[in-house]
């Protein structure tokens, strides 16, 4: 299948040699994942770190929960791998979860030798907590429930005192280049121009796609541009229809916003959902044996049928177990986000509904971050290690963005490719057609609107079905476009990646994890 590049080749044709920059590795995102991999590359290897915006503009700078691993002598890495496996619904790769879980505790290390603080008892040892899923307090955390936000900042202070790192801020993705070797260069977009980066080594760690749907607790932008990027450069995805709706997010929010997340760790210390009628649902008879700390998918669904038997578009966390002193100090950034909306933690309800939250799925690769094209490296969410299955145990996913960074880190440092002179981007031919803005922008809504609707949490074969159809068209409908802007690759990335997702839902035929089939 020929290859189709949505950068303008011909402003490169022009004037190769003014926008091409030479790097030994391109690191591509700023999340735990990019920023753990550029420190951990040789420091004789210039590495350009590209970054969407600044580091707080990632997934990881979001992250309340935390970073599990297995520290206490009560608990055990047979013990993790078990909560793993069945959060993940049978679905999978056990030598990935083993070596993700096992090779934790030194991950963790490397964490605090950058200057990742994490909290800690009055003896002076690492605090551990519980969330959904685990059966072992094994949660690592920073400042309460600023885990990401701490871990983030450590590791980009780290990477701006490494000389060899080179920090290209506000810089997205375009394209990923390739030749009959593999990997030869990428094409980013520095909010104003086009420019290529030589290099035989890329590593993509750019998060997954929350904003394909309506509501997400994503940040705005991440809409799977590094995962389609790979799609068309021949990487192989897996999994791509196992998307997870966190059953907590913050039911009080504006239309089109990023979604405030209401950490499963506050049912992890007690909290308890009820309905609109004080009915604690998840412990009625029938129900999961761990009732509120149920896998993530599970109570996704409960919620949701709740909210259509009480005809209600929320239910409610009962923090009451906790007092008003222990909540705030354990939880200040929820505290902060509910008393601006008049809320009292420990008092009152914190109305909460599902939401769109992770992929997954993502770009094939093996246990060291590898593709199927030479040179190219995923980690983190835009990759399908097998860790997760069909349903992510929660903290897991930052437990999996160091590990397996620090993989493929070594392993290009073991196997380093040296990229070749030229760069040859073929014959294709350069389209003229330029899409209108505010058409552009009406798609993505409608791209959203069919997401939200057709591939949710709960699905139907026949809704997947127009889900495929109506995405084709728009697919069609850009296909001949010459793309100028973030805008115009956001959107043509979007439609990629959703159409992958849809089509992928369409061919697992039974219910799993979160790939639930109502008909």
């Amino acid at each position: 299948m020929k290859r189709r590049y949505i950068f303008n080749k011909k402003l490169y044709s022009q004037n190769p040699e003014k926008i091409t920059k030479s790097y030994d590795v391109a690191v591509i995102g700023g999340g735990m994942a990019g920023l753990f991999a550029a420190l951990e590359i040789d420091k004789s290897k210039k590495v350009a770190l590209v970054i969407k915006g600044g580091l707080e503009g990632g997934s990881s700078y979001l992250a309340q929960g935390g970073i599990c691993c297995v520290l206490d002598e009560k608990d055990s890495f047979d013990a993790h791998i078990k909560d793993t496996l069945t959060a993940g619904a049978g679905h999978c790769d056990e030598k990935a979860v083993e070596v993700m879980v096992c090779e934790g505790p030194e991950n963790i290390k490397r964490l605090i030798d950058y200057g990742v603080r994490f909290d800690k008892n009055c003896d002076g040892t690492l605090k551990l907590t519980r969330e959904g899923g685990h059966c072992a307090r094994r949660i690592l955390h920073c400042g309460g429930d600023a885990t990401g936000k701490e871990i983030t900042k450590a590791l980009g202070k780290a990477c701006e005192e490494r000389e060899n790192i080179d920090i290209l801020w506000n810089t997205d993705l375009v394209d990923i280049l390739t030749d009959e070797n593999g990997v030869c260069g990428i094409v980013a977009n520095d909010k104003c121009n086009d420019f290529i980066i030589k290099t035989a080594n890329v590593l993509v760690a750019t998060g997954g796609a929350g904003q394909l749907y309506r509501y997400s607790t994503t940040p705005v932008g991440n809409t799977g541009e590094g995962i389609a990027a790979c799609f068309r450069a021949g990487c192989e995805l897996s999994d791509m229809e196992f998307v997870q709706f966190h059953p907590t997010a913050f039911a009080i929010h504006e239309e089109g916003e990023r979604l405030f997340l209401i950490s499963e760790a506050v049912r992890g210390e007690g909290a308890v959902l009820k309905n609109k009628y004080g009915e604690a649902f998840m412990s009625r008879e029938g129900n999961h044996p761990l009732a509120d700390l149920a896998p993530r998918d599970i109570v996704t669904r409960a919620i949701i049928d709740e909210m259509k038997q009480t005809d209600d578009t929320k239910v409610y966390l009962d923090t009451s177990a906790m007092s008003a002193g222990f909540f705030e100090k354990r939880f200040p950034t929820i505290t902060k986000k509910c008393r601006e909306h008049g809320i009292t933690p420990s008092k009152d309800l914190i109305p909460v509904h599902p939401t769109q939250h992770y992929l997954m799925g993502g770009v094939s690769t093996d246990l060291h971050g590898r593709t199927n094209v030479e040179g190219l490296f995923v980690c983190g969410e835009a990759a399908c290690t097998g860790v997760h299955g069909a349903n992510r145990l929660a903290s897991n996913s930052t437990l999996e963005c160091v590990v397996f960074a620090k993989r493929a880190a070594d392993y290009i440092n073991a196997n380093f490719r040296t990229a070749e002179n030229e760069i040859s981007l073929g014959k294709e031919p350069y389209y003229i057609v330029s899409p209108d803005s505010s058409e552009m922008a009406a798609d993505m809504c409608k791209l959203k609107e069919i997401m939200t609707e057709k591939v949710g949490a709960v699905r139907k074969r026949s809704e997947l079905e127009t889900a495929r159809c109506l995405l084709s068209d728009l697919k069609l409908k850009y296909s001949d476009c010459n793309f100028e802007n973030e805008k115009g690759y956001s959107l043509y990335s979007a439609i990629d990646t959703a159409l992958v997702i849809t089509e992928s839902a369409i061919n697992r035929t039974e219910s799993i994890g979160s790939h639930y089939i109502q008909d």
